[in-house]
């Protein structure tokens, strides 16, 4: 399917302001840059019934959170913004928590991690696992059901949401109802279809991921670390429900939907869904293209209906 011609008019606008070259700019001013466009490209009012502002304690700091709350659900969506783990936090994906969480007639947390460079793998990691384990502890006190908790990310976002799921498991805690991921980085990647023919021109770049990648990690030893590339777990029995959602122009599609094929024969139930005419980042963009809202709007009703339909 050709490209949303709403993003394709996008990526023009991109290409005339100019992204600045991470060759020649700091971690600090790249991240700078990238969360006042965000922000700026997210301005339309999304009226929820509370939103709450809060601080979870992690791995001996205290990490910033958004409660997102529009009617009295006891589902709770836990969400992780995307970033390639450098950028991104609880403004920058503001609107699209309040969209999910109107949508879905879920509670929405939104985790406001600890960003690379400043803090290395597997900060991020720990952090995200962290609030994942404060939620299931404080259930009671938020209002709301164990049973009824979906993690849910885009990009980094997203390999967080998988990775704490593999850690629940493997820590025999209660792992979640479901796990929803928009284009999730999964694994090590610079030879597949996609990466070969979408990273250049569509947003996200293969000198940005392998950027990102060495702004997170402190070697060899973490790109093959399952807390950081999902996809070298040795196990994918017993993991949640999941559904991916990648993008037709998005050089991570192949490793999304690979995963999704790892997973299914592994017997969990798995959906993949390959937004067509989308590229990397489609969430955030739904004020832009019309496409993007669908496909958003779709995840936060199939979200939702599991978890709103499951017993207590």
């Amino acid at each position: 399917m050709p490209l949303d011609p709403d993003l394709k008019n996008l990526l023009k606008m991109m290409e005339q302001i100019g992204m600045p070259d991470v060759s020649s700019v700091s971690a600090k001013e790249f991240r700078e840059f990238n969360d006042s466009a965000s922000v700026a490209l997210n301005s339309e009012e999304i009226n929820v019934s509370e939103v709450k502002d809060m601080e979870i304690p992690v791995d001996g700091a205290q990490i910033k959170a958004r409660l997102y709350s529009d009617d009295e659900s006891r589902s709770l969506i836990i969400y992780f913004h995307g970033g390639g783990f450098v950028f991104g936090n609880l403004e920058t994906h503001d609107a699209l928590c309040r969209l999910m969480s109107r949508e879905s007639g879920c509670r929405v947390l939104s985790v406001d991690y600890r960003l690379a460079p400043e803090h290395k793998f597997p900060t991020a990691f720990n952090d995200a696992y962290g609030a994942y384990v404060w939620v299931l502890d404080h259930s009671d006190e938020l209002g709301i059901s164990r049973n009824r908790i979906a993690l849910c990310g885009d990009s980094a976002g997203g390999n967080l949401a998988a990775a704490i799921s593999i850690k629940a498991r493997d820590e025999s805690i209660q792992v979640p109802a479901l796990q929803t991921l928009f284009y999730p980085a999964v694994g090590v990647d610079f030879v597949s279809e996609s990466h070969r023919e979408f990273s250049d021109g569509y947003f996200l770049t293969g000198e940005l991921i392998e950027w990102f990648g060495q702004q997170y990690v402190r070697g060899f030893e973490d790109y093959m670390d399952p807390r950081f590339s999902v996809m070298m777990a040795e196990d994918f029995h017993g993991l949640p429900e999941t559904i991916v959602f990648t993008g037709e122009y998005d050089p991570l599609r192949d490793q999304g939907e690979t995963f999704v094929g790892k997973l299914k024969s592994s017997g969990v139930p798995a959906t993949g869904i390959r937004a067509l005419g989308m590229i990397h980042g489609f969430a955030s963009f739904f004020e832009v293209s019309s496409s993007a809202r669908n496909y958003v709007l779709m995840a936060s009703a199939l979200i939702g209906h599991k978890l709103n339909n499951r017993n207590e």
